[in-house]
């Protein structure tokens, strides 16, 4: 299958997948959210995880801040991811958060809130990484763990760089039933995720 194939073939299953995830009524958003959440707060990876890397969630994907909230509430470091710029452009780093403090956020690049530079917002290294948890957004994830994002990266490059260094993270989808599918297009960079929860499991 050709890249370009690929790429046209990724392009009309977004559309497809952010349709069917904006159907999903408040209702249903709010029932499978708590699904949702009981299901990763059980997750061995989780509970044994002193840091998780989580993500300020857009365009109609699950609410994390109950996540941030409960991380917090048990003692764990909470990290959020920066987007970077310059000669670091395409790469992101996380910074972790000092509690539960999505008020001091700041709009990234785009126009997501990103943890400010500052200093009780310290940047996590990949040594402070080991053991994380980390949770890796996506339109929709398949039976494989492969899923599909919105085409920047971001995260592909993060976790294929974690990989070369031999530094063990735990890596958790978070999404909607609606949005899965058994098998996704995936390419060589793709990196799959080691669990995928939605309000059903299993695929």
């Amino acid at each position: 299958m050709t890249g370009a194939f690929l790429l046209s073939e990724k392009s009309v299953l977004r559309r497809e997948l952010s349709a069917a995830r904006d159907a999903i009524s408040p209702v249903e958003r709010a029932s499978a959210g708590a699904a949702v959440y009981a299901r990763l707060f059980a997750h061995p990876a989780f509970q044994a995880a002193s840091v998780v890397c989580g993500y300020m969630s857009i365009r109609g994907e699950l609410d994390l801040l109950p996540v941030w909230a409960e991380a917090v509430r048990c003692g764990k470091t909470y990290a959020l991811p920066v987007t970077l710029t310059g000669t670091q452009e395409g790469q992101m780093i996380f910074r972790a958060t000092p509690g539960f403090c999505p008020e001091r956020l700041t709009p990234g690049r785009f126009g997501i809130a990103e943890p400010p530079a500052e200093a009780d917002f310290p940047v996590l290294t990949p040594a402070a990484l080991s053991g994380a948890l980390i949770l890796v957004p996506g339109l929709s994830f398949d039976a494989d763990g492969y899923r599909i994002g919105y085409g920047g990266g971001y995260y592909d490059r993060f976790l294929n760089s974690l990989h070369k260094a031999a530094v063990p993270v735990h890596t958790v989808g978070l999404c909607f039933a609606a949005c899965r599918r058994p098998r996704l297009p995936r390419e060589v960079h793709d990196r799959a995720v080691e669990t995928v929860i939605d309000e059903r499991n299993p695929l």
